[in-house]
């Protein structure tokens, strides 16, 4: 018995991205001052809400897969939403019970849902009629 060496599993890290830490800094975020806290709500903004709302439009945009985009990159189209989320960030209220990741989740589904449904209609209105 001696002679075999067990490894120890690990357990895997969590693959979570938008874990409770995320919802505590949106929920401080908000609490602090946009004009007097400017550099704090940034800082906090980099460190622990940019990453999960990077992950979240990304894993949304492929299972629902959100392709017809006026863009030519997916990281573009992103960009617009994680801009348009950051326009509804103060909007996220805990006490109403909803978790941060299915506020803002379901916000991003129907933002993209609108943007997708608009520029598959300009596919369609521009294909010519011998096609």
């Amino acid at each position: 018995m001696d002679s075999i060496i067990r490894k120890k599993k690990r357990r895997p890290k969590s693959k979570n991205y938008f874990t409770q830490e995320t919802e505590d800094a949106i929920v401080k975020y908000n609490s602090l001052d946009a004009i007097v806290d400017e550099e704090e709500r940034s800082k906090i903004y980099q460190d622990y809400i940019h990453y999960p709302f990077f992950k979240l439009t990304e894993n949304i945009i492929h299972t629902f897969k959100f392709y017809y985009t006026e863009v030519d990159e997916i990281e573009h189209l992103q960009h617009e939403v994680i801009t348009f989320l950051l326009s509804k960030i103060h909007l996220f209220d805990p006490t109403r019970g909803a978790k941060a990741y299915s506020y803002f989740g379901t916000i991003v589904k129907r933002w993209l849902i609108l943007y997708n449904t608009k520029n598959y209609n300009k596919k369609i209105n521009k294909v010519g009629v011998d096609e």
